[in-house]
């Protein structure tokens, strides 16, 4: 689907659709990119949906995790409309994924608009033991990247995948994340990107791993997806409201703009056949550079490993202010990463460094979007366990938000992807919701007299409750956590 001079055309006219302002012109020509972080779910959701309905050429999209449930089927429902506009769907996604959603995509790919590609697949998925016996060195490296791009001119990143967990949609626990919507002249780098991925030769067709499907799949299909767009005038109306919200946002040129950089691994990454400056981890350390005043580190999984400490710990000794977010152990949903990330807490503490577990229930009094407009009831109603999911790195006045943890799988194994966004303002206004939100959502870790590891639970009644130990966790537990992280496999992590 390579882009004729037509389109390219057509495409710039639509971008000027975007940005219905005077001063836009004048930002596009400096090279800025608008951009507009998502933090609130359902905003992020709605802002994906956007981007599917006002595509007018084509979307390109991929991701590490498209599950089959609510959100899930949301969105192929949407883009299966979209394709009945004639809008040519490329949608590419991790074979780590999973095979539950095969009967949706199988019935998708009969649709001529419609194409459907796995990355990195298993070659036997219905026995994938046989892939972790005899290709684990394969299958160990994912495309962790999160992205959807609309007509090559607006995009949403960050750590999202496509699943209730990461909209306040999901029955059993919910992620809190960051999304940036954004687009310019940046665009040409995310564009670019995709194509290596979709062409490349680990993306492979559906078709070469599912049955041939038949006309009446995509039939049975559509009245399945008939659910979203009758039972739930809710949600659409809720939508609706916030598309208003984006739209006025884009004409009025409330976006933010800033000078940027799209980065991302490329798919040789997967193949173990990429030179270190080519890395995603190696081009924000180069980008981002040295830290003279502060540093904000928030990643879901964190493991900084020798080097990684030995960077941070030498910050604080150069006045530079330091402080990290991850999750608690019962925040975290992965056990066996937290295992390898405690042992480096009490060198951190030490040196100076201010760090923070994410709490694992977010209090909250109103009922979330999901549950109004479907009328389930998502358990515990006053408490909603969560987990940290988000990734950013805050260092002076740039900020990178996308799929990239701090940790030796971001690094090494997985591909990820992100915006970096140099703005004064974006860094300050991050800083300021840290300061106001830490002690909420996160317990403090600290050093006593004793210099033992201490957990401060701040309190909304003023009460501070000292844990000495892990919070919620079992003494067998910790037992586990110390014993694994003596294993060789931090390199996995």
């Amino acid at each position: 689907m390579n882009q004729s001079p037509v389109v390219e055309a057509q495409l710039k006219i639509n971008f000027h659709h975007w940005l219905q302002n005077p001063n836009s012109e004048t930002k596009l020509q400096l090279g800025q990119t608008a951009y507009l972080v998502l933090e609130d779910a359902f905003r992020s959701i709605a802002a994906r949906i956007y981007l599917i309905r006002k595509a007018q050429y084509y979307i390109d999209l991929q991701y590490y995790i498209w599950a089959n449930d609510f959100i899930g089927n949301l969105m192929l429902s949407e883009l299966l409309q979209a394709a009945d506009r004639n809008v040519k769907i490329r949608l590419l996604i991790d074979d780590q994924n999973g095979r539950r959603l095969d009967p949706q995509l199988q019935a998708l790919l009969q649709h001529t608009n419609i194409q459907i590609k796995l990355y990195n697949p298993y070659k036997f998925r219905k026995l994938r033991i046989f892939d972790y016996i005899f290709r684990a060195k394969k299958i160990n490296r994912r495309m962790h990247n999160k992205l959807i791009i609309a007509d090559g001119t607006i995009a949403v990143t960050g750590g999202r995948n496509i699943s209730g967990e990461y909209f306040d949609a999901s029955q059993s626990f919910q992620f809190t994340d960051t999304d940036v919507l954004f687009l310019g002249q940046v665009m040409n780098q995310a564009n670019q990107n995709f194509l290596l991925f979709w062409n490349h030769s680990l993306s492979v067709d559906l078709q070469h791993y599912l049955p041939t499907g038949n006309a009446q799949d995509l039939v049975k299909l559509r009245e399945e997806f008939e659910f979203y767009s009758q039972k739930n005038k809710q949600t659409e109306n809720k939508v609706e409201a916030e598309h208003n919200t984006l739209v006025g946002k884009i004409k009025n040129s409330q976006f933010n703009w800033a000078n940027t950089e799209f980065l991302a691994d490329i798919p040789d990454k997967t193949l173990n056949k990429v030179a270190t400056e080519q890395l995603l981890y190696t081009q924000l350390i180069n980008k981002m550079g040295k830290a003279h005043q502060e540093l904000d580190l928030i990643s879901a999984y964190f493991v900084p490993t020798a080097s990684g400490l030995n960077y941070l710990c030498q910050l604080p000794k150069q006045n530079v202010q330091v402080r990290i977010l991850t999750n608690a152990f019962v925040a975290n949903d992965v056990a066996l990463v937290h295992a390898f990330y405690q042992k480096y807490r009490y060198d951190l503490l030490k040196s100076g460094i201010k760090l923070y577990e994410f709490k694992p229930y977010i209090e909250r009094n109103d009922r979330t979007w999901y549950e109004i407009m479907t009328g389930n009831v998502i358990p515990a109603k006053v408490k909603s366990k969560s987990s940290l999911h988000s990734k950013l790195i805050n260092i002076d006045n740039m900020t990178f938000i996308g799929s990239f943890n701090f940790d030796p799988r971001s690094a090494h194994l997985n591909t990820e992807v992100g915006l970096l966004i140099q703005s004064e303002q974006l860094q300050q206004d991050i800083s300021t919701n840290l300061d106001q939100s830490l002690s909420k959502i996160a317990y403090q870790l600290k050093l006593n007299e004793q210099d033992d590891i201490v957990w401060l639970e701040h309190q909304s009644n003023g009460v501070v409750i000292e844990h000495a130990v892990d919070p919620g966790s079992t003494r067998f537990q910790r037992f586990m956590m110390h014993s694994v992280s003596y294993l060789p496999i931090e390199w996995m992590m």
